[in-house]
């Protein structure tokens, strides 16, 4: 009798031990003080997101190197019309700073931007006559590939108030066609990194 009692009373205590220290669900929600909200599943904080769009910007060059075009990221919709307002804004200071710009003229206006099938129509104002014909190499090219970048676009045509024009290749020769990244190869900066060069065994 007296061993059954021993372990009643051992089982109560051990009982009783466990609940206490079991979480507790609170009968009501709580604000979770912020000292403590990272340790709750927050998002932890970092950089500001830089968004999903993609323009072309020129890449400073170094000596006889050729000048590159670089994409860099914009926090703007996917909406052909707003990615190449932001192309045409140019580089932001960070960018600048890291030798970054553009090639396109200034007083460049963009007059509509539309996607029909897997086309992209780009109208702009015609401020092209005082550049370079290397210049405006870069500046159709840039345009070209800021397009490719919309969702669902494979090729661009680009017009000045609303005429087709002749436009230069990558090459040097001109063209009246729709234009695709392929015209101008050479022109975007590769994003592989070169291959590691290997000493011949001795």
């Amino acid at each position: 009798m007296r061993r059954r009692l021993v372990a009643t009373v051992t089982a109560l205590v051990v009982l009783t031990t466990a609940t206490s220290c079991a979480i507790q669900e609170d009968a009501r929600p709580r604000t979770i003080p912020e000292d403590q909200r990272g340790q709750f599943g927050a998002t932890a904080s970092g950089d500001a997101a830089a968004g999903t769009a993609r323009i072309f910007l020129l890449v400073s060059s170094a000596g006889d190197q050729e000048a590159k075009l670089r994409s860099v990221l914009r926090d703007v919709p996917n909406d052909p019309e707003d990615i190449l307002q932001s192309l045409l804004a140019g580089a932001n200071a960070i960018e600048e700073d890291g030798g970054l710009s553009s090639v396109l003229p200034d007083d460049l206006e963009l007059l509509s931007a539309r996607v029909r099938g897997r086309v992209l129509t780009i109208d702009v104002t015609d401020s092209f006559d005082e550049m370079t014909p290397d210049a405006l190499r870069l500046a159709v090219a840039q345009l070209v590939a800021t397009g490719d970048e919309v969702e669902g676009v494979e090729k661009v045509r680009l017009r000045i108030d609303g005429n087709n024009q002749v436009w230069p290749l990558g090459d040097g020769e001109n063209a009246d066609r729709l234009l695709t990244v392929y015209d101008y190869p050479g022109f975007i900066e590769s994003t592989q990194p070169p291959y590691p060069a290997f000493s011949a065994a001795s």
